[in-house]
This record gives C-alpha cells, sequence and structure tokens, in this order.
C-alpha cells in the first residue's frame, strides 16, 4: 500500500468516524430508499466507467457525461432533503473535479486521455470506499418503521 493510498483511507475513515459523530448529534434527515439505491447504483457505475479509463476518454465522453449528470442529480437530491446536509457535503465533495474523488478523476481522464492500470486500480479503492461512506450514511438513517415503533 502506498503513502498516498493510506492516507486518502485514513482520511475517509477519520471522515466516516467525523460524520457518526455529528450524527448522533444533530437532527438527521429520514432514510430514503431511493437514495440509497442510486448510490449503489452510481458506485457500481463510476467503477465500472473508471475500468475503462486506460482507453482513451473519448471513446466513452458520452458515458462519463450522462454518468456526472446522474452524480449532480444525486448531489441535488442528498441537498434538498432537510436536515441531511452532511450526505449532501459528501456528495458535493465525490463530484467536485477539483477534488480526488470521481470529479477529479473524470476530469484528469479527459485531460490526459488515457490512464495507467495502476493508477485506475488505486482510485477505485479510494473512490469505492467513499462510496460506501455514503451508502452507510443513507442506510444509518433512521427509517420510516422506525419511527412508527417509537
Amino acid at each position: 500500500m502506498t503513502g498516498k493510498n493510506f492516507f486518502y483511507k485514513f482520511c475517509l475513515s477519520f471522515l466516516l468516524f467525523t460524520v457518526i459523530l455529528f450524527q448522533t448529534c444533530t437532527p438527521v434527515a429520514s432514510y430514503s430508499e431511493t437514495a440509497y439505491t442510486q448510490a449503489i447504483r452510481l458506485k457500481l457505475e463510476s467503477l465500472e466507467l473508471m475500468s475503462k479509463a486506460t482507453e482513451g476518454y473519448s471513446n466513452h465522453s458520452g458515458k462519463a457525461d450522462t454518468l456526472k449528470r446522474e452524480l449532480r442529480f444525486a448531489y441535488e437530491y442528498a441537498k434538498g432533503k432537510p436536515n441531511n446536509e452532511l450526505t449532501a457535503k459528501q456528495w458535493e465533495i465525490m463530484i467536485n473535479p477539483d477534488r480526488n474523488l470521481i470529479g477529479g478523476f473524470l476530469r484528469i481522464w479527459k485531460e490526459d486521455l488515457t490512464l495507467t492500470p495502476v493508477f485506475v486500480s488505486e482510485a477505485q479503492g479510494v473512490i469505492g470506499d467513499a462510496f460506501d461512506t455514503i451508502i452507510g450514511l443513507e442506510s444509518g438513517k433512521i427509517k420510516p418503521s422506525q419511527l412508527e415503533e417509537q
């Protein structure tokens, strides 16, 4: 494991810990099956498209544009839910082209045209973990059936 990879995994772990800590202190949005399913689907689509990054970007620009649009939709959906600031912030970081997650990966791929298999593999690990953080945030929310039991 490279130092850079360890640093990213450490940061993601710390971020998840921080998010869980703050969730216990602040109101949290209710669980959304739509948001949960959407996050899983976008994770799989992102990782699949990333595996093509050893090929020319122009061969996959249509899929990349579609993925970016769907990621922005997920961000806007999360941002529009009340008490959902933490999840919305995670989506914002995920799609930002100036950061080191899927938004930045797609930007780098477009600029460099092709990426090395090692870079793609390392990035898939980091980005997969970031998606898992978002998925975990959603799955940890109070489900409507739990509210009825109280």
